[in-house]
């Protein structure tokens, strides 16, 4: 048995992943399967066998395509001709295929109990049809949750908050705690009441120990389609658009904003009030400070375009020469 999810898959034919990918079947030379061969789990292209599916989408993994075991490989164009045992499934965007098919084909497991006996949930709460919740769990007064969606342990759902359908919330984040509201003053430090909630929209998933906070008025939103890595946090009143993604350990501040299908990578940030344009990617370890830049790649801190960044840290590098040589001069003209 090779190192795939097949205790919690289904088996099904060649041909059904390619229906519901929209890739074309390519029979390499020599490959023993058909397009009615089965498949019964997702592995590594260097660890697969007979029964697995899975994918290449670059080409450091290419040297594992002719001996890999998989019945079938989903692959680019790129990699269409290249030989292989298993079959070829040709899509230009083959890690979304690969997505599209694992979860279709693997199954994961589900508690004993839908709504678990060892989770809280008030009595005004509305859940709707299908919901699951795991032990642990809390739902406060008046929250909502949508049809399908999926609580895993110990997620905090606070008073008000509503979330939408078919969403997953991975153990341990907090949705709706209060939102970072302080005023100093000659008496001390008065708490602002955060009187507003958190509206989370349909098909949005949360990692594990994130927090969106509550709004201090009117709603901190993610909208529909988000994805928020593990470790990630959305200060109060922010807004996370429409398939917008945010990788673990990045931070929003409050009454910040991500456009649709922005990106924010690991360890990056957005202060107070600035709102990041539709299609924007803020690099990894970068703060985007200016808001409504049009879309690309930006990088650094602050945050400016890619190109612009790499050339920065070239001269970065040049520093020291730099000085020496402006030191040399600086003497010669002092002499």
């Amino acid at each position: 048995m090779s190192r795939s999810s097949r205790p919690f898959s289904k088996e099904v034919t060649v041909s059904d992943i390619a229906a519901w990918t929209g890739a074309e079947v390519v029979i390499p030379q020599g490959c023993v399967h058909t397009a009615a061969s089965l498949v019964s789990g997702v592995a590594p292209v260097q660890g697969s066998g007979a029964g697995d599916l899975t994918f290449v989408t670059s080409g450091s993994y290419e040297k594992f395509l002719p001996d890999s075991g998989a019945t079938a490989i989903i692959v680019g164009p790129a990699h269409a001709k290249v030989p292989a045992k298993g079959l070829l499934l040709v899509h230009k965007n083959p890690y979304w295929a690969y997505a599209v098919a694992a979860s279709r084909l693997v199954e994961i497991p589900k508690p004993a109990e839908m709504i678990s006996s060892r989770a809280f949930v008030d009595p005004t709460a509305t859940i709707g049809k299908g919901v699951v919740i795991y032990p642990g769990a809390y739902i406060g007064p008046g929250a909502e949750i949508g049809d399908g969606t999926e609580i895993r342990a110990n997620v905090v759902i606070e008073y008000g908050c509503k979330i939408g359908r078919n969403c997953l919330i991975h153990a341990g984040s907090v949705i709706g705690a209060d939102g970072f509201g302080f005023a100093p003053g000659p008496g001390g430090i008065a708490k602002v009441p955060q009187v507003g909630n958190v509206i989370i929209e349909d098909e949005v998933e949360i990692g594990a120990c994130s927090t969106v906070d509550r709004a201090a008025f009117d709603a901190t939103v993610i909208k529909r389609g988000a994805k928020l890595d593990s470790h990630v946090h959305v200060g109060h009143n922010c807004v996370v658009g429409e398939s917008a993604m945010i990788c673990g350990m990045s931070a929003m501040a409050g009454s910040s904003s991500l456009g649709k299908g922005a990106i924010l990578a690991g360890h990056s940030g957005v202060p107070n009030q600035v709102e990041v344009g539709p299609g924007v990617v803020v690099a990894a370890f970068s703060v985007m400070t200016k808001s409504h830049l049009p879309p690309g790649q930006y990088a650094g801190v602050p945050a400016v375009p890619v190109a612009d960044w790499r050339k920065q840290q070239v001269l970065l590098r040049k520093l020291p020469e730099l000085e020496k040589r402006l030191r040399e001069v600086e003497k010669k003209q002092g002499s």
